[in-house]
C-alpha cells in the first residue's frame, strides 16, 4: 500500500509541473548559425519561470534606463490602444530597389516586414498586450510584459534571417 501511495506521489509531481508549463505556455528560441560550422541551439523557457524571474527585474532600475524613451510610455499606451481599435489594414510601406518594409495590422496583431537582399524579418506584436503592459502611469512592467505573452500564444512573435543565421521566436 505504501508503495502504491510513493508511486502515485512520485508521478503526480512531475505530472503536475507539466500541466502547469503546458498551461501557463512556452516561448521557444531556435537560434541557428549559418555556415558549415554554424551551431543551432534551442532554448525551451517556460513562460511561469520567466514571469518569475521578470518580477525580480526593480522597475526604478527599468525606468532609470529607459531614459527619454520612458517619459512617453503613456503616449505610446494610447497609440497602442487607438491601433488594436482600428480597422486592418496596410499602414506603412516602403519600397527601394532591393528592401521593402511593410507595416500593416491583422486582427488584433501588428505585423512588421522587412525584406532585404540578405535579411528577412518578421515581427507580429500582439497589440493587446502591449496594451496591458503599459499602464496609466506610463510604467513598463517587466513581469506584466512577460505574463502577457500569454495572449501570444501559438503564434511567432520574431523571425529573423541574416544570411544562413535564422533566429526565431515562438510562444506555444
Amino acid at each position: 500500500m505504501i508503495g502504491k501511495v510513493l508511486l502515485v506521489g512520485a508521478l503526480a509531481v512531475p505530472a503536475a509541473a507539466t500541466a502547469t508549463v503546458a498551461a501557463t505556455g512556452v516561448a521557444w528560441i531556435d537560434v541557428k548559425e549559418g555556415g558549415p560550422d554554424g551551431h543551432r541551439f534551442f532554448f525551451p523557457v517556460p513562460l511561469v519561470l520567466a514571469e518569475v524571474a521578470a518580477s525580480f527585474v526593480p522597475e526604478k532600475e527599468l525606468d532609470l534606463k529607459l531614459g527619454e524613451a520612458g517619459k512617453h510610455l503613456r503616449a505610446a499606451g494610447g497609440i497602442v490602444k487607438a491601433l488594436a481599435e482600428s480597422p486592418d489594414g496596410e499602414y506603412v510601406r516602403v519600397e527601394e530597389r532591393s528592401e521593402q518594409v511593410v507595416v500593416a495590422k491583422r486582427g488584433d496583431t501588428l505585423h512588421v516586414s522587412v525584406h532585404g537582399p540578405r535579411e528577412d524579418i518578421e515581427v507580429n506584436v500582439p497589440l493587446a498586450a502591449v496594451a496591458e503592459v503599459l499602464d496609466e502611469q506610463g510604467h513598463l512592467s517587466p513581469r506584466q510584459a512577460v505574463r502577457l505573452l500569454r495572449h501570444a500564444r501559438f503564434s511567432t512573435l520574431v523571425d529573423v534571417r541574416d544570411g544562413d543565421d535564422h533566429v526565431k521566436v515562438t510562444v506555444f
